[in-house]
């Protein structure tokens, strides 16, 4: 649609503006108050700019699209700067008009402080002009004003320039006259404020005309977001404010663009960037403050009200919290079904809005009508959009007052005639509802008065009642009184008094005679007189019951007991008084009418008496005595009138007002009692006393005028709308409450027009000032349609005081309404478990209704209900959830019945009207299996007390949802106690144990690890499907297995090496020397509860000596060194062995320590802390790094120096932390000795030798080290006396041997001493030695060795698992800093070897530079070499080219004797570039040094003090200067120099050292081996045994790079005398007694001659040949061993000669078997001559192959074979250690042609192809093919040999 909008005029006044800006107001909707500002400018092309007024964030002022115009103001020409010209950039002419000149003035500004020259030339077209070009000169601050002309001819755009020429260069300015075009403008953007989904925020901007010519627009706006107005026209210069609404449904960012198309035909646009963000609202219901709660879609809140009082407002509030950032409307939905005036519970707020941030509190409000109703209803909050929503379920009770009496009965017991007596009676109100009470007696007119008549009781008041009696007649007055209550059952109250006068004294009526007469008139019997009953009771017609009454005599016992006087409810009572021909019982006497009502009456005329009938329904003569009171204007006679049985009789009422315009109403009263009890003498039985009957009638009138005004009553009616809900044949009660607030009396009656349908009680009455009259209402309600009960009430006789009352009430039915459906749907359920449903149920009455469910039997079992009876409120919502149990795979359909009556109804009355619905439930039993998604799962590695955590997930692929619970079992395996484990609890955790896994679905349950040993953990999760039976679990099925290790840190230490002062440690010493094997075994062991104390390094003591939580203490020995010497410097690899990451720290006693105050430290220091603080401040012991992190598997190198710079022994106690593991204190030991002193470094006090099997025949040498830590060469003596006291103990048995007592040890080197254990008993040997340093101390050192049982031990001790005590680490691991050679292997052990045995090692040095060449040499040594012991290196030197690897052969010749060897080879490796600047250097300096020997120079240049020209010009040759010659030699006097003379002091001479030898980085490499003799060895390795060589030499040689010691030679042990002569006799008589035993000749003839049936195909003609040749082959192997002898010793020398010395032994053994052919060459001859041809020929090959086989087997042969596989070996491994050979690559098969046959003709007829035994060719010797073994393939850097 098109708006047209008004627009103003521009004017001259309004051009000026002082900013370019356009202003945007933004306004939230209703629900959002939010105010912004945002500004955009216009492009600079634009000559004017428009700005708009703001407008209140409120309202806009004009309202939507007022149009509100802003002249254009001259806009600030831009200008711009030319070499200090300023001139406007552009002229711009608008609005021009065809044909006329518009002249504008272009100013030019000189801003340069210098004079400015400047031409300009013409524009180039006709239309623009100005003044013929001239020169134009600019002082500083001048200005020039140039008028240009613009002459237009055609419409149409125009564009020019205007040049201008400097000096400094050219510039122009733009002349440009454009069209008038439409042109509008908005701001580029627009954020709108925050607003929440489906609700609505606003903002405003301004469009504006900037062009000249009117526009129409049209706004295209996407949604949410709506622009008003959409379409409009806007005239030149004017601005429209514009409506932006965002309405978002979605929660998001917006950013969209809106067009506003404008122009002729629309095609111009221009567009505006709306923003806003959408946001859910978020509303939190808070019933209890200090409990707020989200609101949850359906989510259903009780707001309980309580008991609250009937008639009154309880108000309830609850709090709404927004914590978004966004508005939260929301609005309020009651129930609709119900009725309106039966609504009891109201909220005033029907919507609203809670800020963001904010909250707001809520009222609801209770008013109940109906006492002892529990109210029921619903409201729900809801949000816009009705996205979710609060659901408040309102409830509460109707409390009404509770107003009881103290007594029910007041007894005057008698006074006399003419007296009055008073009684007090209490009230009482228990309840917090306040009461309106009302006797419904008349105080003036009767003789019982009760004071206050009526009033007010508040809740929990109490209220004392006068009671006055002032009889009027001698009788016995009785009256029940009844106590109308508003909102309360009727209270009755009985009255009784007895009056005596002087003639006449009736029995006297007490309380008691009331119970028997109500029992009486329950049974009949009050219609008779006493005087008849007392008759009847002597005539035993009547009898006395238990209680006293009477009752008819029963002659049958089986007639029901006699009635009893029942309960009759108080409404009943009091309605069926009698008054509308109702009763309970049989009425006695009665009056008709009982109102009179004489309506205007004139006080001048007695109106005429009003007839009244009195009739006896007694069999007895009845006395009715009226009680008139004096001033009473009504008077009824005969005041006392007799009435006989079963008759009537009439009275006459006469009214006599005195007072005109009055009203009279009165309450008249009269007693009848059965005559005879005039006189007590008459009551023969005290139960025949029967209380009088009180007669009321109710009479009224006035004497208003006719012209007279009737009194206007002043009254409050409190009248409820609806009857309380009853059931069908009910009645339902109400009552109403009438106050006189005025001061004058009123009378009120119903009048007859009011619905019959009701029940009004009292219907007339009257009313004093002040007072209050309680109105009871019933009616019994027919029909379930609302029907209306009008009642007209008239007041004063006045038609004009009329209130109309409208009832309403209806017959409830008995409804219940099935919310959820007639039929039942069960998901499928596993048999044996049980699902769940909800029902929901409604009760749609205002009864409050009993229900029960019903169904068959037999489906007890399967389904069931809770609650399955029960009582529903009026207008709830019950859920009821029904349990589905199949018992077996099958489909089921069960009928329910759900029965509802009134619960109101007392089971006593007849049974109520009922209702039922049908209900089918359906359901389906299956079952279904519960599995794991992974059978297995494995934590890995954790850390012991730390949690690690994982998914079990659990599948259920079935179509029911299963109930589960989860089990655990826990098996621990590991180094454990079984009995201390089995008591731990589960370190698993489930954070669901049990639980609901539905269809088809999967779930995620967290298993938390959290192991507590260093132990394998494994648990297996069972799952039981749980039963119906109250969650009894079914069939424990496993689910899963899981595993775990729980681990700790692992550190280790791999390897160790020392540089320094302490590089002549070995590294076997110096890993005992750190205790590094003990410390490992302790770092394996787990952590106790102490060392935890503190899981990660902490600083934790207050003392200088922290304390620590660690048992296990280590001594750090760094050995001994001379004071000023280069530190002792220990390199550490750290290796996390574990699988964990690990944290490491060494602790200093200072990094332990707390940083206290100053005034906080101890200042008293003991000698411990003092040698503390000295070790630690002068840094005597340092480590690098301190701490670090390790990885599994990483490895980092830890440096620990010892500095020595005071003399003695330091020590520090560091603690070796790994956190959450082990803690250790290492005691760092370092010794510090003078220069020159003497020290011996002992590693302990005891060392303990390798076990010793008793009955060794040769035990093993075993090697004890000495280590000097001084700076000289240091004698040690043994002394041995200590180990013959041993060997005298033990049967002159060597039980300790110790082979070199005496030696010496050079300084920071180790010796070994060798000692012989040898145990004859299977226990521990110790012995306690002294060890003598010579010039020093001395030492005892306690040696232990065991001796075992190897039969008693068995595998317990084996044999070959005992070798020798050297831990260190076999591979090179270690790197120092600056290395950059290394070897394959820092440690080469060959284990068990046999004696005699020669083996070699491959091994590689290393050179990882890339640029340093290296030159190596290796130093065997002497002092750790054994006898008889050869040591071999190859290559002994050589140099390593950068990246290259050198391999060496190490190659160790065992002795003869057992023994454990220990050598450690010292690599000596240079630096090529350092020993080349090494030799110059020395060169260099002994040059010089030979220089300096014969060459001095005279540094005087005058000695005589000769003038300049005075001097020679001789010159020396030999320096090059020219010198005087010398004089000749004479004694010459003492020379004093002239004072003039500089005396200088002669220059220092530089002494020049001696370079010193570069020091070479040293690499060891340990060898150790255990060898054994050749029995022991062959028994107990007999699989290793082929894999050695024994090399049995005959000559002892020493050759270059071998080291050898000859062995001495065992000396033979001299027997005595006595012991010859024992051995002989016993040889004797064992020889003498084999001779003469013919038994043993027998046995030894047979067994010659005996057959061997076993062996016997063993047997072979070579086997029968071979005692033949026997003596020629050891003639042969004799010589064959010289042979090899030379060999060997040749093969010692050089390697090149090698193969002519092997071919030399060869032909001599050839040499050996020509000389054994030519011994049987007749034989052979012989036998030839007997034989066939071909026969000879295989039998020669079969001699020449025997001769070749034995040849093999000569130990020349042998060496020769072992030199050929060990060269060949070596090469493969150095080829592929280089890469030329790839040893995994799998071997090719090459398919050879077969062999050729020979002819069948040339062999016998007896002999097959096939026997003829394969050859090989084997340089001239033809030997047979060995079997194939296969032997292990050896590692690149160890080959076996």
């Amino acid at each position: 649609m098109l708006t047209q909008v008004k627009s103003w005029a521009l004017s001259p006044d309004s051009l000026q503006k002082r900013s370019d800006s356009f202003d945007c107001t933004i306004n939230s909707s209703p629900t959002f108050s939010v105010t912004s500002r945002a500004s955009a400018t216009g492009s600079s092309s634009s000559t004017c700019a428009w700005i708009s007024t703001s407008v209140s964030a409120q309202q806009p002022e004009q309202g939507l699209g007022t149009l509100r115009c802003i002249r254009k103001k001259q806009s600030k020409v831009k200008k711009a700067v030319f070499w200090g010209i300023q001139v406007a950039e552009s002229l711009i002419w608008r609005n021009w008009i065809l044909g006329k000149e518009i002249i504008k003035n272009l100013t030019l500004k000189n801003i340069h402080t210098k004079t400015q020259k400047l031409k300009y030339r013409l524009p180039s077209t006709k239309f623009f002009f100005t003044v013929y070009p001239q020169t134009i000169f600019l002082g500083p601050g001048m200005s020039f004003t140039l008028p240009i002309i613009f002459r237009p001819l055609e419409e149409k755009q125009y564009l020019d320039r205007l040049c201008f020429e400097m000096v400094e260069g050219e510039f122009s300015v733009e002349l440009k006259a454009i069209l008038p075009s439409h042109q509008l403008f908005c701001p580029p953007s627009l954020q709108l404020p925050l607003c929440a989904v489906s609700d609505t925020s606003e903002a405003w901007f301004n469009l504006c005309n900037v062009g000249d010519m009117p526009t129409f627009f049209t706004w295209d706006s996407p949604n949410p977001f709506h622009i008003l107005p959409t379409t409009g026209l806007l005239e030149p210069g004017s601005v429209c404010q514009i409506k932006v609404v965002f309405q978002p449904l979605v929660a998001l960012i917006y950013d969209i663009q809106a067009s506003c198309w404008y122009g002729e035909a629309g095609e111009q646009k221009t567009v505006i960037q709306l923003q806003a963000v959408a946001k859910c609202c978020q509303l939190l219901v808070c019933i209890n403050k200090d409990e707020p709660e989200e609101a949850e879609l359906t989510s259903h809140k009780e707001v309980n009200f309580g008991p609250s009082p009937v008639g009154y407002t309880t108000k309830k509030c609850i709090q709404l919290i927004n914590p978004s950032v966004v508005n939260a409307p929301f609005h309020i939905e009651v129930n609709r079904d119900l009725y309106e005036d039966d609504r009891v519970f109201t909220c005033p707020v029907a919507r609203g809005v809670v800020s963001p941030g904010e909250q707001m509190w809520l009222s609801l409000l209770f008013r109940p009508q109906t006492v002892g109703l529990q109210s029921v209803d619903y409201l729900k909050i809801l949000p816009p959009g009705n996205t979710s929503e609060v659901s408040l379920k309102l409830t509460g009770i109707g409390a009404g007052p509770a107003v009881s009496f103290n007594h029910d009965c007041v007894d005057f017991y008698w006074i006399s005639l003419g007296k009055s007596a008073t009684k007090f009676l209490t009230m009482q109100n228990a309840a917090n509802c306040p009461a309106y009470f009302m006797f419904e007696i008349d105080n003036q007119e009767s003789v019982f008065s009760l004071e206050p008549q009526s009033g007010l009781l508040g809740s929990m008041e109490k209220k004392l009642v006068t009671v006055t009696f002032q009889p009027t007649h001698p009788i016995i007055f009785y009256r029940r009184v009844a106590c109308l209550i508003h909102h309360q059952e009727p209270l009755f109250l009985d009255i009784i008094g007895t009056c005596h006068s002087d003639s006449a004294k009736p029995a006297i009526l007490r309380p008691r005679h009331l119970k028997w007469y109500r029992i009486h008139m329950a049974r009949g019997l009050t219609l008779f007189s006493p005087d008849v009953l007392s008759i009847m009771l002597k005539e035993k017609k009547l009898v006395q019951d238990e209680d006293g009454t009477l009752m008819l005599r029963q002659e049958d016992p089986q007639k029901p007991p006699p009635i009893k006087y029942p309960d009759i409810p108080p409404f009943s009572e009091y309605f069926l008084d009698g008054t509308d021909d109702t009763a309970i019982f049989l009425p006695t006497i009665s009056i008709e009418p009982r109102v009179v009502n004489f309506n205007r009456c004139s006080i001048f005329e007695e109106p005429n008496p009003f007839p009244l009938c009195l009739t006896n329904y007694t069999r007895g003569k009845i006395t009715v005595v009226w009680t008139h009171q004096a001033n009473s204007a009504f008077q009824v006679v005969p005041e006392v009138v007799d009435i006989p049985p079963l008759k009537k009789t009439t009275a006459r009422l006469h009214f006599q007002p005195q007072y005109p315009n009055k009203v009279y109403a009165a309450e008249l009263e009269a007693f009848a009692y059965y005559k005879v009890l005039r006189s007590y003498n008459n009551i023969e039985e005290d139960c025949t006393l029967f209380p009088s009957w009180c007669i009321r009638l109710k009479a009224m009138g006035h004497t208003y005028e006719v012209t007279r005004e009737h009194n206007f009553p002043r009254y409050t009616l409190d009248v409820p709308k609806l009857f309380p809900a009853v059931s069908s044949k009910s009645t339902s009660y109400r009552t109403l409450l009438l106050c006189n607030s005025g001061s004058l009396m009123f009378t009120f009656n119903l009048m007859p027009n009011s619905s019959p349908d009701i029940t009004f009680r009292p219907s007339t009455g009257f009313l004093l000032p002040g007072a209050c009259q309680v109105f009871l209402l019933s009616t019994c309600p027919k029909g379930v349609p609302w029907k209306q009960h009008p009642l007209t009430l008239q007041f004063n006789f006045c038609p004009k005081y009329i209130k109309d009352i409208m009832m309403m009430s209806r017959e409830e039915p008995l409804q219940l309404q099935l919310e959820s459906g007639k039929t039942l749907y069960f998901k499928p359920t596993y048999v044996g478990g049980s699902s769940t449903s909800p029902f929901t149920i409604r009760n749609t009455t205002r009864l409050t209704l009993s229900f029960e469910w019903r169904y068959a039997y037999h489906n007890s079992k399967v389904v069931s209900v809770q609650p399955s009876k029960g009582i529903i409120l009026p207008n709830e919502v019950m859920i009821h959830t029904w349990t589905f149990t199949p018992s077996c795979e099958t489909k089921y359909l069960v009928r329910a019945v759900l029965w509802g009556w009134d619960a109101r109804v007392s089971s006593g009355y007849s049974p109520s009207p009922t209702t039922h619905y049908l209900l089918r439930v359906i359901g389906e039993g299956i079952k279904g299996f519960i599995t794991a998604k992974e059978k297995e799962l494995d934590f890995g590695n954790v850390l012991v007390d730390s949690e690690q955590r994982k998914d079990l997930v659990l599948l259920n692929d079935g179509n029911c949802a299963l109930p589960y619970r989860l089990f655990v079992e826990q098996t621990m395996k590991g180094p454990c106690d079984p009995e201390e484990v089995e008591s731990d609890p589960i370190a698993l955790k489930m954070d669901k144990m049990e639980g609901m896994l539905p269809a088809r679905s999967q779930e995620a349950i967290c298993l938390t690890a959290r192991p507590t040993r260093r132990l394998q953990y494994i648990w297996t999760i069972r799952c039981s499907i749980l039963t119906r039976d109250e969650n009894k679990c079914g069939a424990k099925e496993v689910l899963c297995k899981v595993i775990m290790m729980g681990v700790y840190p692992t550190l280790s230490i791999v390897d160790v090496c020392a540089t320094g002062s302490a590089g002549g440690i070995t590294r076997q010493h110096l890993w005992k020397l750190l205790s590094l094997e003990t410390l490992n075994n302790y770092l394996e062991r787990d952590p106790t509860s102490w060392e935890l104390t503190y899981k990660v390094p902490t600083r934790h003591s207050t003392n200088r000596i922290p304390s620590f939580f660690t048992p296990l203490r280590l001594d750090f020995n760094f050995g001994a060194s001379p004071i000023g010497s280069e530190p002792s410097v220990v390199f550490l690899l750290l290796k996390n062995s574990g699988v964990v990451p690990l944290n490491w720290a060494f602790l200093f006693p200072s990094d332990q320590q707390i940083d206290l105050e100053f005034w906080a430290e101890r200042t008293e220091l003991d000698f411990a802390e003092l040698h503390q603080m000295r070790v630690q401040d002068n840094q005597i012991f340092s480590i690098t790094p301190k701490s670090g992190s390790l990885c599994p598997g990483q490895e980092q190198t830890v440096e620990l120096t010892h500095s020595h710079v005071f003399v003695g022994t330091d020590h520090l106690p560091v603690l070796l932390k790994v956190s959450h593991g082990r803690e250790i204190l290492l005691n760092f030991i370092g010794v510090t000795v003078q220069v020159g002193e003497k020290y011996v470094h002992f590693t302990s006090t005891t060392h303990r030798f390798t076990p010793v099997a008793i009955g060794t025949a040769l035990p093993s040498r075993q090697i004890y080290e000495l280590y000097n830590g001084g700076s000289v060469p240091v004698l040690y003596d043994i002394q041995l006396d200590p180990l013959w006291e041993v060997q005298s103990k033990n049967f002159q048995h060597p039980i300790f041997q110790c082979l070199n007592p005496h030696g010496d040890i050079q300084p920071g080197k180790t010796t070994q001493v060798y000692w012989i254990f040898s145990p004859i008993e299977a226990k521990t040997y110790t012995v306690d030695v002294p060890i003598n340093i010579l010039g020093w101390n001395s030492a005892v050192v306690r040696f232990e060795g065991v001796g075992y049982d190897r039969f008693v031990m068995g595998d317990t001790a084996p044999f070959h698992t005992v070798t020798n005590n050297d831990q260190t680490p076999v591979d090179t691991k270690l790197v120092i800093p600056g290395q950059v050679v290394f070897l394959s292997q820092s440690q080469i052990s060959l284990g068990n070897i046999p004696a005699h045995a020669r083996c070699s090692r491959l091994i590689f040095l290393n050179n990882a530079s890339e640029k340093e060449i290296v030159i190596f040499s290796w130093d065997l040594g002497s002092s750790n070499i054994i006898d008889n012991v050869i040591l071999k290196v190859s290559p002994m030197m050589g140099v390593v080219a950068p990246g290259e690897n050198v391999p060496f052969v190490v190659t160790m010749k065992a002795s003869q004797n057992t023994c454990f060897y220990s050598f450690d080879l010292v690599c000596k490796i240079y630096l090529q570039r350092v020993l080349t600047q090494y030799e110059a250097e020395l060169q260099a300096w002994e040059k010089e040094k030979n220089r300096q020997e014969v060459e001095f120079t005279i540094t005087e240049t005058n000695l005589e003090g000769l003038p300049e020209f005075l001097k020679s010009n001789s010159s020396c040759t030999a320096c090059g200067r020219k010198y005087k010659t010398l004089p000749p030699i004479q004694k010459q006097p003492p020379y004093t120099p002239p004072v003039s003379w500089k005396l200088r002091s002669p220059k220092t001479r530089q002494i020049r050292l001696c370079p010193e030898a570069p020091k070479p980085c040293l690499l060891y490499l340990g060898l150790t081996a255990r060898a054994h003799n050749l029995d022991d060895f062959e028994s107990n390795f007999y699989t290793e045994f082929p894999c050695y060589f024994l090399h049995l030499p005959l000559k002892e040689k020493k050759s270059e790079g071998e080291s050898m010691i000859l062995e001495d030679k065992p000396e033979r042990a001299t027997l005595s005398r006595q012991a010859k002569r024992i051995v002989t006799d016993i040889l004797t008589i064992v020889i003498r007694s084999l001779l003469e035993d013919r038994k043993f000749h027998e046995d030894v003839e047979n067994a010659l001659v005996e057959p061997i049936p076993y062996f016997s195909q063993f047997w072979s003609e070579e086997s029968s040949r071979m005692p033949k040749k026997k003596s020629s082959l050891d003639r042969v192997s004799d010589n064959s061993t010289l042979c090899e002898g030379e060999e060997e010793g040749e093969d010692e020398g050089k390697d090149d000669e090698t193969g002519d010395e092997e071919e030399e032994s060869w032909e001599k053994g050839k040499l050996y078997e020509s000389l054994d052919e030519s011994i049987s060459h007749q034989s052979i001859i012989q036998k030839r001559s007997l034989l066939p041809e071909g026969l000879n020929r295989i039998l020669k090959e079969e001699k020449s192959w025997r001769e070749k086989e034995a040849i093999s087997r000569l130990p020349s042969f042998l060496s020769l074979r072992q030199s050929v596989l060990e060269n060949m070996i070596q090469n493969i491994m150095i080829e592929a250690s280089r890469g030329e050979v790839v040893l995994t690559t799998k071997p090719r098969v090459i398919a050879l042609p077969p062999p050729p046959q020979p002819p069948a003709n040339n062999l016998p007829s007896e002999q097959a192809p096939e026997s003829i035994p394969r050859r090989r060719s084997f340089g001239n010797i033809a030997t047979p093919l060995p079997p194939m073994q296969v032997f292990p393939k050896p590692s690149i850097s160890e080959v076996v040999v």
